[in-house]
């Protein structure tokens, strides 16, 4: 009887150090961003493109470091992207929309050492679209930014379709 009422406890007491360990092992965005080094993205940020359009990013925080958001604007088009983590999952999940009606959905994650948000969206324009938008850079050399088209398989197509390099604004 004693030796029932002993596993029982053990079995308990490993039970509860589990859950502990697993609530304490979630992850927040805060923590992944950190972990991605991706802390001196924050802020606004200007570039100019080949043929002398300006293009804005910034990207903050929101709702108690719970959200990234990131928007732009190049000419006459605007967009705002929302980065959360998926609660299910603990994956970082992104959810983008522009002033031309289009909407996309994404993952982010690190892909040969750079950090790359994968899209699929929905544009009035262009129908129905695949690209990946990586992430450079550092706070002195400034962010740089490559957008790829996906292939069919799911690889990023090079060369890229674009490429700014952006410096930090006060």
């Amino acid at each position: 009887m004693q030796h029932d009422m002993m596993t029982r406890y053990l079995a308990l007491g490993l039970v509860a150090c589990t859950a502990w360990m697993a609530a304490h092992a979630q992850q927040s965005l805060a923590d992944l961003v950190s972990e991605a080094n991706a802390d001196w993205m924050l802020g606004k940020w200007e570039a100019q493109t080949n043929d002398g359009n300006t293009v804005t990013l910034a990207f903050s925080w929101d709702l108690n470091k719970h959200v990234v958001v990131q928007q732009g604007k190049i000419g006459d088009m605007e967009f705002k992207g929302y980065t959360a983590l998926d609660p299910n999952t603990s994956e970082p999940k992104y959810v983008g929309f522009d002033s031309r009606g289009s909407v996309s959905k994404g993952t982010w994650g690190v892909e040969s050492g750079e950090l790359t948000l994968r899209l699929e969206g929905q544009s009035r324009e262009r129908g129905s679209y695949r690209m990946a938008v990586v992430y450079g850079g550092n706070a002195t050399a400034g962010l740089k930014l490559r957008i790829h088209q996906v292939d069919q398989w799911g690889g990023l197509v090079s060369p890229e379709s674009t490429a700014l390099t952006f410096k930090k604004q006060k």
